[in-house]
């Protein structure tokens, strides 16, 4: 059985509509698997895109969206977040985003390389820096020395230091910190991985994959599916990333995709069901996400196969 077994009905000629450009050029690269040299036309309709224009309208004077002391100000909407939106969006690079990156290797980076703010403590240090490892490489910071050292900061804090893991805002392990930075992790390319990195993605992912989810109780918020996201998770971004990293045979990632598979509607489109906080709301709540769709059935594909649009 691939990937349209599962399926109600096949939402890839959905997901190309240009309403929006974001959806469709990341179904072009990841699902059609596109050459970047062919998306050119792609990534300018992006940036040309409305939501995305008005958003760059947005900074402030001094060119970034929120304080230049402290970018994680503003949440979502302040510069972490907002660059954090626009990595995830697969917006391209361009001279604001540029400009905010330094400012977040400038103002937001601790001493020892993890991405927090100085004056609260690193409280939820551990989404944010996943976060901003995933927005550096996306806008090409990744070979930036900092960005090197915080990942391999990171690294080293997972693979000898995991007391520091916990986070005191979730009361102790925070899922959805330990998938940030893993993510975070694998925004570097496989070749340019440490060994260190390396073990660290292997511990982070088998500490997700060995949490005993239950989504009928505990993770039931897990189900209220969104995007964008902010420091938050849920059950399409797990199944997403960890389908890139863990086998699909094992029972974790089996009972993971069985409920992905239930939230399809019966035209095959995940419904946004859950709050998108954040500056880019393109997608009403309780209505067919393409983003969210887009993730869900490159998850399918990339577990079950069958990928026929692939060149």
């Amino acid at each position: 059985m691939d990937w349209i077994g599962v399926m109600k009905r096949d939402p890839v000629p959905w997901l190309l509509d240009p309403a929006n450009p974001s959806a469709r050029l990341l179904t072009l690269r990841h699902i059609f698997r596109r050459p970047e040299a062919d998306l050119e036309q792609e990534r300018q309709a992006v940036l040309a895109w409305e939501p995305i224009r008005a958003l760059i309208k947005q900074a402030a004077p001094q060119g970034l969206w929120g304080r230049a002391e402290n970018p994680y100000f503003g949440g979502p909407l302040g510069n972490f977040g907002t660059l954090s939106t626009l990595a995830q969006l697969g917006v391209p690079r361009f001279p604001l985003a540029e400009k905010a990156c330094e400012n977040l290797l400038g103002q937001g980076r601790l001493d020892d390389g993890r991405f927090a703010p100085r004056e609260e403590g690193p409280l939820t240090w551990l989404c944010y820096t996943g976060m901003t490892l995933h927005a550096l490489y996306h806008f090409g910071f990744g070979e930036d020395p900092r960005t090197r050292s915080s990942s391999q900061a990171l690294a080293h804090i997972v693979l000898h230091e995991p007391h520091v893991l916990t986070c005191k805002i979730a009361g102790g392990l925070c899922l959805s910190g330990t998938l940030k930075a893993l993510i975070g992790l694998l925004s570097a390319p496989p070749e340019e991985r440490t060994t260190e990195e390396t073990a660290a993605i292997a511990t982070l992912t088998e500490q997700v994959l060995n949490y005993p989810f239950d989504f009928a109780g505990r993770e039931q918020g897990w189900l209220q599916i969104h995007f964008p996201r902010y420091y938050e998770s849920d059950l399409v971004e797990l199944c997403h990333v960890l389908t890139g990293v863990a086998s699909p045979d094992l029972p974790q990632i089996s009972s993971m995709l069985r409920h992905l598979i239930t939230l399809q509607t019966e035209e095959g489109r995940w419904i946004k069901s859950g709050t998108a906080p954040g500056n880019i709301q393109v997608e009403g709540g309780g209505k067919p996400s393409r983003w969210l769709t887009f993730e869900a059935i490159h998850t399918l594909m990339q577990v079950y196969g069958g990928n026929a649009y692939a060149g």
